[in-house]
């Protein structure tokens, strides 16, 4: 096997990646640092092609409310809003750094848009009691890759593209190697280095619906958990409204302008779904499923993902319709605290004629941006699903970014700990420039005191009954049924019991050739662990749903409980899963 070296190894192209491989040269200028990515920089990677009606990024800025320990209040939303199943410690890290966080992004002329005054405008997203949340539009995320990468690319840092980790070399409980192959010869390679930065990003592939690039398949969390490295709040994972084919997520203004919600024949078919309650509130309930966009056991507005995934379900297709009212859409069934909102936009917004001519006045920028990708939503539905957004949990990491292994840390959203159940709207992409920061910087200082350690390189051979490919059907089609949505005892057990029999028989390497081998081993790795946690946590909490029977309108959760506001972290020992529930960092009184 080919073995290369270097001081610092960033694995991952995304947000993360780049300002983890950013900081560690700017800090130690004289290191040699490599960032190695699966896809071509700017192509791969959530950051660089993720967009939503107007992405997000969280944080409090001199003039944030509430004008006293404003930092301190944006803390408290991570950890309490997130039902206390994270380390407070890294919420106040998150918290504290964002001002400095988005400084750096306006240096490297992120067009966030600013107020008449100058100030960087702040709107208020979901999860979070005052206004936080920085735009440049539905590309928020895209443009602050590409400030990335002009300044990754400035720095003439090393760089290896095609390259995707599936394990790592661990001496003593040191990380001294990380093993990759090259996705497009389907070759091997080593890489040692004196620390390593984990930066991989989520694994939505592993779901029939997810807003995930194609490469994103768990390969980050499933190496760690190889190597032997804690796993925490892979339960955790955020779905929401998206469209199925283009990476957008369908949140705030999409529903507050009140579209009707739709099938392919034209049958608002939420009204079947509900309850009597919850039909006389559907106006409500639609509009702030604007500021509760991802499902979360605590809104009431959890109804309306429910009705559609199962509809879904039905095989039916699902569309918003801005082109006409809901039946049930009057002045009169417009709340008091509705109107009082829409004053802020247009004293008349609710009398127009139409949801798209409301788009229009909430947010024109996205309409744009949707017509640019023709999509005209002035004459054609927006088709939308219930879909995989973001992992909350990850590799675990304290407040340095260190991992439980010694040399290697994480960022982004391969690591974990720092998001609790649900997460504000935004903390995504801050906590990628947070922790990217960080574990760069750390990863720089640790490698100036170290020397790399050699080891022997076998090159495995994987030997295996099941073919790849059936392999990862079986993993996506039991991962998409029962470890989604919708989450039963009985179904995580069968899955669990299916997934854990082609563990045994193993995996073998089919026409796709070995790199997709080593993808499916990785999400079969990483399916049995969150499976596992879904099966631990015997409660509803965040976008954990837990039932004891699901038959719409009657859903018979089962009911979150105040002695579960703990973690579960997972180890892979002896090739079986085990946890341990643990406390988090809570915060002093």
């Amino acid at each position: 096997m080919k073995k290369f070296f270097t001081d610092v190894a960033v694995i991952g192209g995304g947000g993360a990646g780049l300002r983890a491989a950013i900081a560690a040269k700017e800090k130690v200028p004289s290191l040699k640092v490599l960032l190695l990515s699966k896809k071509s920089l700017g192509i791969g990677g959530t950051t660089a092609i993720a967009c939503s009606d107007r992405m997000a990024f969280h944080a409090t800025l001199p003039y944030t409310l509430p004008e006293k320990d404003n930092w301190r209040h944006h803390a408290m939303d991570i950890y309490r809003i997130g039902g206390e199943v994270s380390d407070y410690n890294l919420a106040e890290i998150l918290a504290r750094e964002s001002a400095d966080a988005l400084e750096y992004l306006l240096n490297l002329n992120v067009p966030f848009v600013k107020t008449k005054d100058g100030k960087v405008d702040q709107f208020l997203t979901d999860g979070s009691i005052y206004p936080r949340a920085c735009y440049v539009g539905p590309e928020t995320a895209v443009e602050i890759h590409k400030a990335l990468l002009r300044r990754f690319r400035a720095l003439n840092i090393d760089l290896r593209e095609n390259a995707m980790l599936y394990d790592f070399v661990v001496k003593d409980d040191r990380v001294v190697a990380a093993k990759f192959v090259d996705v497009q010869k389907n070759e091997p390679f080593c890489v040692f280095a004196k620390a390593f930065v984990l930066a991989t990003g989520g694994a939505g592939r592993l779901f029939k619906r997810n807003v995930f690039p194609s490469e994103m398949t768990g390969d980050g969390y499933a190496a760690a958990l190889r190597a032997g490295a804690e796993l925490v709040n892979l339960e955790f994972m955020q779905i929401g409204i998206c469209h199925p084919h283009i990476l957008f997520a369908s949140s705030g203004s999409m529903f507050r302008s009140l579209p009707r919600i739709v099938d392919e024949n034209g049958e608002e078919f939420l009204l079947r779904y509900l309850s009597e309650e919850d039909r006389k509130r559907l106006t409500e309930l639609q509009f702030k499923k604007g500021a509760h966009w991802p499902v979360s056991y605590e809104s009431p507005t959890k109804v309306i993902d429910l009705a559609i995934h199962a509809h879904l379900e039905k095989e039916h297709r699902v569309f918003f319709n801005f082109m006409k009212n809901p039946s049930y859409l009057s002045l009169e069934s417009v709340p008091e605290e509705i109107l009082k909102w829409s004053e802020k936009v247009d004293s008349k917004l609710f009398s127009l004629p139409t949801p798209y001519e409301r788009l229009l006045k909430i947010n024109p920028r996205v309409v744009e941006w949707l017509k640019e990708r023709h999509i005209d939503l002035s004459k054609e539905p927006l088709e939308v699903q219930n879909a995989l957004q973001h992992f909350q949990g990850g590799v675990k990491i304290d407040e340095h970014a260190r991992t439980s292994l010694k040399g290697l840390y994480a960022a982004g959203e391969c690591a974990g700990g720092q998001h609790g159940a649900n997460r504000p709207g935004g903390n995504s992409l801050l906590d990628t420039q947070v922790f990217g920061k960080i574990a760069g910087e750390n990863a720089a200082l640790e490698a100036l005191n170290k020397q790399i350690v050699e080891a022997t390189i076998e090159q495995e051979k994987f030997v295996g009954k099941v073919p790849a490919g059936e392999a990862r059907n079986t993993v996506v089609e039991l991962m998409s049924k029962y470890g989604f949505l919708i989450r039963f005892d009985e179904g995580l057990k069968l899955a669990l019991n299916e997934l854990e029999r082609i563990g045994l028989e193993g995996i073998a390497e089919d026409e796709k050739g070995l790199s997709f081998l080593l993808e499916t081993r990785n999400m079969l790795t990483l399916a049995r662990a969150i499976l596992t946690a879904e099966l631990v946590r015997n409660e509803s909490r965040g976008p954990h749903l837990k039932f004891e029977a699901f038959d719409p309108p009657t859903m018979n959760f089962v009911p979150r409980k105040e002695g579960w506001n703990k973690y579960i972290v997972l180890r892979l020992v002896d090739g079986q899963i085990r946890y341990e529930i643990r406390e988090p960092v809570r915060p002093k009184e």
